[in-house]
C-alpha cells in the first residue's frame, strides 16, 4: 500500500513538469495554415496582408492586364476601374467569384480572368490549446490613425505600406482636414508629413513608409466653413463682438 502511494506521489510531482507537447491536444480547423503546409484554396481564408495576383485578357486584341494586390487592414482591395472589393474571410474560389462578378459589371467585352494567391500573410501559429482559444497566436501589430479622417482608429499593420495607403484605409480625409500639418508619432519622435502634397499633388517622394506602432495624426483647419451661410454667420458674429467691445 505504501509503495502504491509513493508511485502516485511521484507521478503527481513529475506530471506538471512534463513537456506540454506530450500532453496538449493541438487541434485546428481546416482553415488554419501552418508553416510548410500546402495551401488548400477551398479552405484557406483570405485576410489582411495576403497578396493576390490578377490577370485579365480583354477583347479580341488580347489586351493583357496584370495586377498585384495586398489585402488591406479593412479586408479590401482596390481594383482599378472597378473599385473597392471586400475579400475578408473568403476562400480563394469565393474571392474569384466575387471579383469576377465585379469585373463583369465594368468590362463589356469578352475577357479571360484569373486570380491566385501569390504570397500568404504572416500566419497564426498555434503552440497548444484549442482552435477557438489558442495559447499563442503570434504578434499582432497595428497602426493608429486619429483626427480628420472618415474612420479613425486602429488598423492592422501591413509591411511596406505608406502614409497615403493608411489614409485610404481610413476612408480618406474629411473636408476639414489640414493634411499639410499631418504628423507621424514613432516611439519618442514626431515626423512631419505634407499629406496635401502626397495625396492631392502626387508627390510620392514625401510619402513616408509606415512602421508598426506608428500613430498618424491629421489635424483640422482652425477656420472651416461648410458653406457661405456659415461663413457669413461667423463674420456677423465677429462684427457683433467687435462692436460690443468697441463701446
Amino acid at each position: 500500500m505504501l509503495r502504491i502511494i509513493s508511485i502516485i506521489l511521484v507521478v503527481c510531482l513529475v506530471l506538471p513538469f512534463a513537456p506540454a507537447k506530450a500532453f496538449a491536444q493541438e487541434t485546428s480547423t481546416s482553415a488554419d495554415y501552418f508553416v510548410g503546409d500546402a495551401i488548400v484554396e477551398s479552405q484557406y481564408k483570405l485576410g489582411p496582408g495576403d497578396q493576390l495576383g490578377v490577370n485579365l485578357i480583354v477583347g479580341d486584341n488580347a489586351l493583357s492586364l496584370d495586377y498585384q494586390f495586398i489585402i488591406g487592414p479593412d479586408g479590401k482591395i482596390f481594383f482599378p476601374n472597378v473599385g473597392e472589393i471586400s475579400l475578408l474571410g473568403l476562400t480563394i474560389p469565393e474571392a474569384k467569384k466575387i471579383v469576377n462578378e465585379k469585373v463583369k459589371g465594368v468590362y463589356r467585352e469578352k475577357y479571360n480572368f484569373s486570380l491566385r494567391l501569390t504570397e500568404p500573410r504572416k500566419i497564426q501559429l498555434y503552440v497548444t490549446g484549442s482552435d477557438d482559444k489558442p495559447l499563442y497566436m503570434g504578434e499582432q501589430r497595428y497602426v493608429y490613425i486619429y483626427g480628420e479622417v472618415a474612420k479613425s482608429g486602429r488598423f492592422t499593420y501591413v509591411p511596406g505600406k505608406k502614409f497615403s495607403d493608411y489614409i485610404s484605409y481610413a476612408g480618406g480625409p474629411t473636408a476639414r482636414a489640414n493634411l499639410g500639418g499631418s504628423t507621424i508619432t514613432r516611439e519618442n519622435s514626431k515626423i512631419g508629413v505634407n499629406g496635401s502634397d502626397v495625396i492631392f499633388n502626387g508627390d510620392i517622394s514625401k510619402d513616408v513608409e509606415i512602421l508598426a506602432g506608428d500613430v498618424i495624426s491629421i489635424p483640422g483647419n482652425f477656420f472651416y466653413f461648410t458653406d457661405f451661410a456659415s461663413f457669413a454667420n461667423t463674420i456677423l458674429l465677429a462684427l457683433t463682438l467687435y462692436s460690443a467691445v468697441a463701446r
